[in-house]
């Protein structure tokens, strides 16, 4: 289990297995290969290397060592 926690460390979600889980325990995501699905099947991100990217094919998100960066380069969170 891997928890992700915002820069000010406030746990925000947790990955078990191939699922990621709200703060609530609610299951929010489930990652398939490289595409993260959401709770109705519909695919909403895809992971290329160390980016994510959406649907329309826009870069998202970075992952760095275990933190996550916006395309703007502002740190978001840590522990993936």
């Amino acid at each position: 289990m891997a928890e992700f926690r915002d820069v000010y460390g406030n746990r925000i979600a947790r990955r078990v297995g191939d699922r990621i889980l709200d703060t609530y325990g609610t299951w929010v995501y489930e990652i398939r290969g490289d595409r993260i699905y959401d709770t109705s099947g519909n695919w909403v991100y895809e992971l290329r290397s160390d980016r994510v990217y959406d649907t329309y094919g826009n870069w998202k998100y970075e992952l760095r060592g275990d933190r996550i960066y916006d395309t703007a380069g502002n740190w978001l969170g840590s522990d993936w």
